[in-house]
């Protein structure tokens, strides 16, 4: 599949760049610091608190009685199996963290866990990053519908060839 980007200022220099695989510093040079690695690593952190959220929050509502405090214990063969604890784990590979039964779920971006006291904090900033992702992926739904109305039904392939 060929991706191309279209109706945009710069897209014969977008496209000529993916054509050559020459990631952003190589397409944009003069306009570019740095490549975007850090900027990525940033996002896929982010994804990562977010499906971490997500897969312990639902471990709350199944069980409204359990105490915040006892989601230190959870390790990753205590989350039911399914879409939520799939995505966690294809985002802790990504990230270079285990995926293995007995590895605790709720860790920083180095895989270290949290103290059984910062749960609560780290599972609210967690729930914060999650929203916020959301809440960006709903505007630019938005924002596509609005441009694109012919993009209704949410298909973002809009613009890629085969």
């Amino acid at each position: 599949m060929t991706v191309e980007l279209d109706d945009h200022h710069d897209s014969d220099l977008i496209n000529a760049g993916l054509a050559a695989d020459a990631g952003y510093k190589g397409t944009f040079r003069h306009e570019a610091d740095s490549d975007l690695d850090e900027l990525r690593v940033t996002f896929q952190r982010k994804a990562h608190a977010a499906a971490m959220e997500r897969s312990l929050t639902g471990l709350l509502r199944r069980d409204p009685d359990r105490a915040l405090e006892t989601l230190h214990g959870v390790t990753l063969a205590d989350l039911p199996a399914g879409p939520t604890t799939d995505a966690l784990l294809r985002r802790r590979a990504t990230l270079g963290l285990g995926t293995a039964g007995p590895l605790p779920v709720l860790v920083g971006h180095d895989g270290v866990p949290y103290p059984a006291e910062q749960v609560p904090l780290k599972l609210r900033m967690a729930r914060s990053v999650r929203i916020s992702i959301e809440g960006n992926a709903h505007f630019c739904r938005g924002l596509l519908k609005t441009r694109y109305p012919e993009s209704v039904s949410g298909d973002t392939t809009k613009g890629t060839r085969p």
